[in-house]
Parts: structure tokens; C-alpha cells; sequence
């Protein structure tokens, strides 16, 4: 089955050891002046490399269990280098927050019920008539001892 580019739309199990590859290829490189030309791996580039669209990937996904897994890999690896490399400054690490907040859920929390400050120290009430009538109870029960 081909859709109007003219590009296959069929589902190949070869696809699944096509995201190995991929990612095999997509490795950040070092270049002359000091600076990381960053080949971060993406859904999208996993689209390109195999010639089909990003909307056929995710039909894909729905429908072989296998293939959601494989392009799990590709998630999974893009989280960790953004994290590993964002958290050391070989990545930027505004740029490193965004994704991961738009692909991976991840997002910044700040404790909104204190403003970030300390709870108040919870005050009991203690009734004195208690510890009054305690006292007498352990003042009896040291007398019959006697």
C-alpha cells in the first residue's frame, strides 16, 4: 500500500531493527572549534530515516507491540541524554528543560501551599486537668506499693 507521495505506508518488521540503526548513527560529534554538533534521536528523525511520516510511526505504534517498544528505545535515549548531558553543561540546559517537559513529562514543581518556607511548628493543647488527674493515678498507685 502506498499513500499519494508515492513513499510505502506498509508496516515492515525490518522497521524494528531499523531503530538499532538508527540510533547507532545518531551520536553527538565534536567539532574543530571545542563545540558538540548534537545528533540527539527523535521520533522524527527515526521518520526521516526510514522515509515515512511521523503520523505513520504513531499508527505504527498503536497497532504492533513491538514496534511501540522499539520506539521506546528511542524515547528512552533521548531522555538520557538529556539528562546526563544537560545536567553536565554539554548540552543547554534551557533547551534540555524544554524538551523534556514537552516529550517526557518531566516538569518543575515549587510548593505552592508554602511558598517554599518552613510549615509552622503545630501547637497542641494540653489540658492541665489531665496531667493533673495522671499525677494523682501514678501518686495512688505509688502509695499502695508502699
Amino acid at each position: 500500500m502506498t499513500h499519494a507521495g508515492g513513499r510505502p505506508t506498509e508496516y515492515k518488521e525490518e522497521y524494528i531493527d531499523a531503530v538499532d540503526e538508527y540510533l547507532s548513527i545518531c551520536k553527538d560529534e565534536e567539532k574543530d572549534n571545542g563545540k558538540l554538533k548534537v545528533s540527539l534521536p527523535t521520533i522524527e528523525g527515526f521518520a526521516m530515516f526510514i522515509d515515512v511520516s511521523k503520523r505513520i510511526l504513531y499508527n505504527w505504534e498503536q497497532l504492533h507491540p513491538q514496534f511501540l517498544h522499539a520506539l521506546d528505545k528511542i524515547r528512552t535515549e533521548q531522555q538520557k541524554r538529556l539528562l546526563d548531558k544537560g545536567l553536565s553543561g554539554d548540552y543547554n540546559s534551557t533547551i534540555a528543560k524544554l524538551i523534556l517537559s514537552s516529550n517526557h513529562g518531566m516538569r518543575e514543581k515549587s510548593d505552592i501551599t508554602t511558598n517554599d518556607k518552613d510549615l509552622p511548628t503545630p501547637i497542641m493543647e494540653i489540658k492541665r486537668d489531665v496531667l493533673t488527674n495522671n499525677s494523682d493515678q501514678e501518686d495512688s498507685v505509688l502509695n499502695k506499693e508502699d
